[in-house]
């Protein structure tokens, strides 16, 4: 279980400084497309570099398509949020 909990938390904790840098620092729907597109891509990136370069390691079929359509999807929901609610703090705080 707590290694359930720490690959989790490799997704989301990058995602939500992501989503936090890019809606602090970008402005417009530009920021919020970044804010899900970085940390999807990057997850994509890191799935795809573990999957064809590093050496196969297991008998079972790959799975990759999925856990990218699952976590990479958690991944940019989080950035998204995190950008959202940097934006509305940042904005009561004026």
């Amino acid at each position: 279980m707590v290694h359930e909990i720490l690959l989790w938390a490799t997704v989301l904790i990058p995602s939500a400084i992501i989503g936090i840098l890019c809606g602090y620092f970008i402005k417009g729907k530009f920021g919020i497309i970044l804010a899900g597109a970085i940390p999807w891509l990057t997850l994509l990136a890191i799935i795809l570099y573990n999957e064809y370069a590093m050496p196969y390691q297991s008998t079972d079929a790959s799975m990759w398509p999925i856990v990218q359509l699952v976590a990479g999807t958690i991944a940019a929901i989080t950035g998204i949020s995190a950008c959202i609610a940097s934006r509305k703090y940042r904005e009561r705080k004026r």
